[in-house]
C-alpha cells in the first residue's frame, strides 16, 4: 500500500512537472525587444524599427503555409505567424542602464541613467496575434555638468510615459504578403520635477509601414514625430536584408543596425551587433540662468555589443561605444552648447 501511494505521488508530480512546462513553454512572448528611440535604450519599448518575425516571403509570390496545416482551420494560415494557444499579458518588462564618462567641465557632461519599461497586451478586434500595448515607462536621468557660467544643466531629470501601440497587418489582393504598420503615440511628463509647466508634456510618436520586397529584403518607411526643441519630426525608413539565418542588415535612417548570430555558440540565441543611434531627450528645467525653460540633450551613438535570450523569455544585452557630436540646445537665445565626446556603456534585460 504504501509503495503503491509512493508512486502514485511520482506520477502526479511527474505529469503536473511535463505539463507546466509544455504550458510555459506554449506562451510567447507577443512584441520582441527592440532597439531605441531618442532618449531610450536598446531594449526599451520605444521601437519604430521592431522587425516582423517573417521576412522569408517575395512580394509576388503564392506563400506557403507558415505553419502546419492541422493549426489552422482552413489548412493554411492567414497572417504571417501561427496561432497561439495563449498571449501574455505582461510582457518585456525590465530596465535598461545607460553610462556616459562622468567628467564635467566647460564643454564635459556625464549621464546615469535608469529606464524602466514594459508591455500590457490587450487583444483587439479578437485577435490576440497583434494586441494593443500599454506601454508604461518612468526613467531617472543624473547629469554631471557642464561647469560654464552660462550654460547649466538639472542635476537630475525625469521621464514619465504612457504610450499605445498596435502593429496591424493589411492583406491587399495584389500582394502575397501583407502590409504591416507600427503606429504608437504617447503622452508624457519630461521635467526636473522643480517646476512644472504645459512645456513638460511631450508626445514623442511614429507610424512606419514596411513589406517584404524579396525573400530576403523588406521596406520600412515613415515619420518619427521627436517633440523636442532642435528637431521636431524626423522622416525615417529604408530597407532589411536578411541574405541567410546569421546575417541580418538594418539599412535604417536614422538607427542602423548589423546583427552576426553565431551557429553552435555556447549560449542560447545569442546575437552580436554593431549600431548606431540617434540618441538624447528633452526636459523642462530650472537652469540658473534664465529661469524654466525647454532644454534638449542630442548626440549621436556607434555601439557595439551582444544580446541573449533563453528558453524563459528572458533576454538580456551588453554593449560598448562612443558618444559623439554632443549638444545641450536651450529654447532659448543661448542655442546650442558644444560637448566633448564620451565613452559610454548600455545593460539591461526583460523578461
Amino acid at each position: 500500500m504504501k509503495r503503491a501511494k509512493y508512486l502514485l505521488w511520482v506520477a502526479i508530480i511527474g505529469g503536473w512537472t511535463v505539463v507546466w512546462g509544455q504550458t510555459y513553454e506554449s506562451v510567447p512572448a507577443t512584441m520582441p525587444p527592440a532597439p531605441s528611440a531618442p532618449g531610450g535604450s536598446t531594449y526599451g519599448i520605444q521601437d519604430p524599427y521592431a522587425m516582423p518575425a517573417d521576412t522569408s516571403r517575395p512580394l509576388f509570390d503564392t506563400p506557403a503555409s507558415a505553419c502546419p496545416a492541422a493549426s489552422c482551420p482552413t489548412g493554411s494560415c492567414p497572417t504571417n505567424s501561427c496561432p497561439t494557444s495563449s498571449t501574455r499579458l505582461f510582457q518585456n518588462f525590465g530596465v535598461d542602464f545607460t553610462w556616459i564618462t562622468p567628467k564635467s567641465g566647460v564643454k564635459q557632461m556625464g549621464l546615469f541613467r535608469i529606464d524602466t519599461s514594459g508591455d500590457i497586451a490587450f487583444p483587439v478586434f479578437g485577435s490576440t496575434e497583434r494586441p494593443l500595448m500599454l506601454e508604461p515607462r518612468f526613467a531617472i536621468n543624473w547629469w554631471n555638468g557642464p561647469k560654464s557660467d552660462w550654460s547649466d544643466m538639472a542635476s537630475s531629470t525625469f521621464d514619465a510615459s504612457l504610450g499605445l501601440r498596435w502593429m496591424p497587418q493589411l492583406q491587399l489582393n495584389c500582394f502575397s504578403t501583407a502590409l504591416e504598420f507600427d503606429l504608437f503615440f504617447s503622452v508624457g511628463l519630461y521635467s526636473d520635477f522643480k517646476k512644472v509647466s504645459s512645456h513638460s508634456f511631450r508626445f514623442p510618436s511614429w507610424a512606419y509601414v514596411s513589406l517584404d520586397l524579396t525573400k530576403t529584403i523588406k521596406a520600412k518607411i515613415g515619420v518619427w514625430y521627436l517633440d523636442r526643441v532642435r528637431y521636431k519630426i524626423f522622416p525615417s525608413g529604408g530597407v532589411v536584408w536578411s541574405p541567410n539565418n546569421q546575417w541580418e542588415f538594418q539599412i535604417l535612417f536614422p538607427n542602423p543596425r548589423v546583427t552576426y548570430r553565431p551557429v553552435g555558440g555556447g549560449l542560447r540565441d545569442l546575437s552580436l551587433y554593431a549600431r548606431g543611434e540617434y540618441g538624447g531627450g528633452s526636459w523642462t528645467v530650472d537652469h540658473v540662468y534664465g529661469g524654466d525653460f525647454r532644454t534638449d540633450y542630442n548626440d549621436y551613438r556607434i555601439m557595439f555589443g551582444f544580446d541573449w535570450s533563453n528558453r524563459y523569455k528572458a533576454t538580456g544585452y551588453f554593449e560598448l561605444g562612443i558618444a559623439f557630436a554632443r549638444e545641450l540646445y536651450f529654447d532659448d537665445p543661448r542655442g546650442a552648447q558644444k560637448l566633448d565626446a564620451g565613452f559610454m556603456l548600455e545593460t539591461g534585460f526583460r523578461f
